[in-house]
């Protein structure tokens, strides 16, 4: 069930990474045009710093929906060395506060895009709107939501297993506790 919710969410967190990096290729792009036309012939990019500013914050929103399906995260582990099913809760304990970190993060977001639209707010150099890069952040943030909830209902399933889910287990069966009770 949760491998047929998981394959829609994976293809719209590449999706969402792809539009990032291809903004922050592009941010990369317009950096080296900027230079040069400053240094070259004294002419810099007009509001080169409005542009900036709201691909950096589109480009790393665009990155939490695929870091959260691929688990590129930092996880530390040092009591969960004790038992398998203590290690299993301490996950889920994690997983359910990153969930609830992005929910907050998205109700925030989503609260500051509706004041920035509507106070008409602009970039300050070139006067470009900018509620449009912030409604986008928040669809990328909210899409995260879901993602995590996902995961924690995996980890629901792996800390109330009656066995240690070795299959289950991304770090491999070598991170799994030696006395757990399953034969080699």
């Amino acid at each position: 069930m949760l491998s047929d919710l998981n394959l829609p969410m994976t293809r719209l967190a590449v999706l969402i990474a792809a539009i990032g990096l291809f903004a922050l290729t592009a941010l990369a792009i317009v950096t080296m045009l900027d230079i040069a036309g400053r240094e070259l012939f004294g002419v810099p990019i007009n509001g080169f710093s409005d542009i900036a500013d709201m691909m950096v914050v589109f480009a790393a929103a665009s990155c939490f929906p695929i870091s959260l399906i691929e688990r590129h995260h930092v996880s530390v582990r040092f009591l969960g060395k004790l038992n398998w099913r203590l290690r299993e809760m301490l996950d889920l304990l994690g997983h359910t506060l990153m969930l609830a970190v992005f929910a907050l993060m998205s109700w925030q977001v989503a609260v500051y895009a509706l004041d920035v639209y509507q106070s008409g707010q602009t970039t300050w150099l070139i006067r470009l709107p900018v509620w449009p890069l912030w409604f986008a952040t928040t669809f990328m943030i909210g899409v995260c939501v879901p993602i995590q909830a996902l995961i924690v209902a995996e980890q629901v399933g792996r800390a109330f297993s009656r066995v240690p889910l070795r299959e289950l287990h991304e770090d491999g069966p070598e991170s799994l506790d030696a006395d757990a009770g399953l034969p080699s």
